[in-house]
């Protein structure tokens, strides 16, 4: 206890260094898309598909992976084929309820393309559901990995950090989302709850929005 409270008082008093994971930036993004393999194969699609699908859509890790305790899985929280809906402008889906969804009716992420970008969504989503369709056309998760299971947070961490270094994690995405919205037109009333997290976005009032939209 004594060791305990001595940590904390430097921790307090500013004695010991704070150190924090490194946010996510758009930079990150384009050095991964130029680091991808000319002909990506299903893992690669996967990962960037899940990591443009997160940074864009403003989801946290929990929400597109399982759990590394399978005690902790559960086949009710996995976001299905069939929700996902294409269109020429945007792609969206429907994350399953969890246990604040007093309705049972989820949520749905609607993702908008950025044609002529590197980082477009929708591209990679694309390609991603082409090699799904080649090697698993049956299985009915959305996201898969080229062993036919649900992907997990380490597996997902790994290959981030393998990419951009150990100072990444799934806390990564919001806050690194956060100052390129201004730049995108997006605007919102309860900025200051970025670091946090909103998940519920019925309670913030929105205008001109060009990419995210979630209820």
């Amino acid at each position: 206890m004594v060791s305990q409270l001595l940590a904390g008082m430097k921790k307090l008093r500013g004695l010991q260094p704070t150190h924090r994971k490194r946010t996510l930036s758009h930079k990150d993004l384009m050095s991964i898309i130029y680091y991808l393999p000319i002909t990506p194969n299903h893992d690669d699609c996967l990962f960037i598909v899940m990591l443009l699908t997160g940074f864009f859509g403003l989801l946290r890790l929990g929400e597109l992976t399982f759990p590394d305790n399978i005690q902790k899985c559960s086949f009710k929280k996995l976001t299905m084929c069939h929700s996902l809906h294409i269109e020429t402008s945007h792609f969206s889906f429907t994350l399953p309820f969890h246990k604040t969804d007093r309705f049972y009716a989820g949520n749905t992420v609607m993702i908008e393309a950025l044609p002529d970008s590197p980082v477009d969504p929708l591209h990679h989503m694309l390609s991603y559901l082409a090699c799904c369709d080649m090697s698993f056309p049956l299985l009915p998760t959305l996201w898969i990995t080229q062993l036919g299971l649900p992907p997990i947070y380490s597996w997902f961490i790994s290959c981030l950090q393998n990419l951009l270094g150990d100072d990444m994690a799934g806390h990564s995405y919001a806050p690194g989302v956060q100052p390129l919205l201004p730049l995108l037109g997006f605007l919102t009333i309860l900025s200051h709850q970025w670091a946090g997290g909103i998940q519920t976005l019925g309670e913030c009032i929105f205008t001109n929005i060009p990419f995210y939209y979630k209820h």
